[in-house]
């Protein structure tokens, strides 16, 4: 194929996908028409669809890891709907609508990636993250984002989930110097919030026991933000490797899985271990 027929291959594909967006919005619109829509999404709002976006957004994740390309497609489509059914409530509201949903994404596009946009220069990939970080900064400077630290991110967690709450904590603080310098100081933390937490169970104060295991998940979530590692991803990993060994526990034991002591699924929970580890080594 010449590069003159993949050039025009591809034009094609580009038209196909703005008559199809097209088609998209405009079964947004009858979806949430006041007359002839659907009754439950008319009665929809921004805060009655986090529950479902962050359900979509989990099965979107399951299905990278599954490396399943035909349902990656299908949730990033479900992904696609929040998005849609929010600038359409966006609308209703006369809050903003989906065209300034896309003006503002191509704006923050073009604005962060001057490299691409304005110079046309090849750059390593630790200077475009530098490039990034230091325009994403200089735009958090701008007016609406004049008062409290701690005022504006009270507002920009308190729809997100603890854990993406935590990270967006994190980052933000340590931008103005309050950070961790090590990871030892992180465990050194993390030991002191275990022993308030053993503190609070010996007192049997539930109101004690909650916070100071909070507190645990809070410091453990900031060792993975130090890390660079994703907590959600690792949990998944572990999510699955845990039943992984199950499984294997489930096959030695059979029908007799309920009559299992705890010695014998510490032996067995060995055996699934060592058995996995041959597996994969």
């Amino acid at each position: 194929m010449s590069s003159n027929d993949r050039y025009n291959l591809h034009k094609n594909s580009d038209l196909e996908t703005l008559e199809n967006f097209k088609i998209l919005i405009s079964n947004i619109k009858s979806l949430k028409d006041k007359t002839w829509g659907c009754p439950w999404q008319k009665i929809q709002s921004h805060k009655s669809l986090i529950p479902f976006l962050n359900e979509e957004s989990g099965e979107f994740i399951d299905a990278i890891y599954e490396k399943n390309a035909d349902n990656i497609c299908e949730e990033l489509g479900d992904l696609l709907l929040q998005v849609m059914l929010h600038s359409e409530i966006g609308y209703e509201n006369k809050e903003f609508e989906l065209n300034d949903v896309l003006k503002n994404l191509n704006k923050k596009i073009i604005n962060r990636h001057p490299y691409i946009f304005d110079k046309k220069e090849k750059v390593s990939l630790e200077k475009s993250q530098k490039i990034w970080e230091k325009i994403k900064n200089s735009e958090k400077k701008a007016p609406h984002f004049k008062s409290s630290i701690s005022k504006n991110l009270n507002l920009k967690i308190k729809s997100l989930p603890p854990t993406i709450g935590t990270d967006k904590i994190t980052n933000v603080v340590k931008e103005f110097g309050f950070k961790w310098e090590s990871t030892d100081q992180i465990f050194e933390k993390l030991e002191e919030e275990i022993n308030e937490l053993k503190e609070a169970i010996k007192s049997k104060n539930y109101s004690d026991i909650k916070n100071e295991y909070g507190d645990i998940y809070f410091t453990l979530l900031n060792l993975s933000n130090f890390l660079k590692i994703n907590p959600e991803s690792a949990l998944q990993k572990t999510n699955k490797k845990f039943l992984d060994r199950f499984s294997i526990i489930e096959h030695h034991a059979g029908d007799n899985i309920k009559k299992q002591t705890p010695k014998d699924f510490q032996r067995l929970w060995q055996i699934a271990k060592q058995k996995l580890k041959r597996k994969n080594s």
